[in-house]
């Protein structure tokens, strides 16, 4: 067969296994844009960038040039770079001319306005279902797409709620409790509040001659664990930006555990987070500083592993491996912006919430 027939099962490995040997057969001649091929799409969506002009249109060109030679045209080109659209050739211009014009651009389920560069969320709630069964929640609460998980302190409290649905033992097509509903209702509400967040889309990091650090912060309760990362970047300016990265949220076992092992989790899901984090950042490494609150956890993480149980001893080291022990810190609760992400907010709480979106005032100080 010369083309990949969809519908068959292995035509999605196919396709994107033909897009990554276009690349590795341009590498010599193209590394740029092989590198950029082989890390920055997802599926057939390209979504990439550069800190300026040139190097950006040099890119699109070559980009274009090697998917091309392997019979992938790329169409539907939007930028917040009006040089960059200027220069892209009249046929892809033509095919993407709607985007240019509305100035909106779904990317990976974001809404992503390119003329002002801000994010925000495609909220597709439908009425109401009349009786709500587990089925029924499982869909519904999975409505709201996150894909860098930047609304935790929200969908943290969905996933607890379903946790307690199963402590109910529910059958799938069962309703569910009451109370449980009442407050599904009422939070559910609040979520189409998120279609009129705005979220900057630059978080400051690759610009020439700026300094990074990344900030880890990891919080428990008793129902949820939780990390959060932040990128600080000096500019070469001497203006300090904090960006919200990313961050991740886990519901406590059913089986009960004690609050400093739920501490520690969450110090170790905070180092995962940060490896991801890391290995999506291209040929960059960066410092980083850790901040768990309970001073339990960090004796733990700043010892050697040896020292505990295997429990305590499996996740020290493990969170060690990719946070060293030297770089975690203490930091108070009541400024741990991880805090709110264990415990839950609603989404009106989490729209004004200061300390989520902008980290603890010390991250914007000298």
């Amino acid at each position: 067969m010369f083309r990949v027939k969809f519908g068959v099962a292995a035509a999605s490995h196919l396709a994107i296994k033909a897009l990554q040997q276009t690349a590795k057969e341009a590498v010599g001649r193209y590394d740029k844009a092989a590198s950029v091929i082989l890390r920055d799409f997802y599926v057939d969506d390209l979504l990439t960038g550069s800190s300026n002009i040139e190097e950006l249109q040099v890119i699109q060109c070559d980009v274009s040039t090697v998917l091309g030679s392997g019979g992938f045209e790329l169409r539907q080109w939007a930028s917040n770079c009006p040089e960059l659209t200027a220069s892209i050739p009249n046929a892809s211009k033509e095919i993407s001319k709607y985007i240019a014009e509305d100035k909106k651009v779904h990317a990976l389920g974001l809404i992503w306005n390119t003329k002002r560069d801000y994010l925000t969320f495609a909220v597709n709630l439908n009425e109401p279902i009349p009786l709500l069964s587990k089925r029924a929640y499982l869909s519904d609460s999975s409505v709201l797409f996150d894909p860098i998980v930047l609304l935790s302190p929200c969908t943290i409290k969905s996933k607890i709620w379903f946790q307690d649905l199963w402590r109910s033992n529910v059958d799938w097509d069962d309703p569910v409790p009451m109370p449980i509903a009442r407050e599904w209702c009422h939070h559910r509400e609040q979520l189409k509040l998120f279609s009129d967040l705005k979220l900057k889309r630059w978080t400051g990091i690759g610009a020439k001659g700026a300094y990074t650090q990344l900030h880890l912060f990891a919080d428990a309760s008793e129902r949820a664990y939780a990390a959060v990362i932040y990128a600080r970047t000096i500019q070469p300016c001497g203006e300090i930006t904090v960006a919200l990265a990313s961050s991740k949220t886990k519901v406590a076992p059913l089986k009960v555990t004690t609050l400093p092992r739920l501490e520690l989790c969450a110090a170790n899901l905070a180092a995962k987070l940060a490896k991801t984090i890391m290995d999506s950042l291209p040929n960059q490494t960066y410092p980083m500083f850790a901040w768990p609150d309970p001073t339990i956890t960090l004796a733990w993480l700043k010892a050697h592993q040896s020292r505990w149980t295997t429990f305590i001893t499996n996740r020290v080291a493990d969170t060690q491996e990719i946070v060293p022990a030297e770089s975690w810190n203490h930091i108070r609760s009541e400024i741990n912006p991880a805090d709110c992400a264990s415990r839950g907010l609603t989404p009106l709480e989490l729209m004004e919430h200061r300390l989520w979106w902008n980290g603890p005032e010390f991250l914007s100080s000298s």
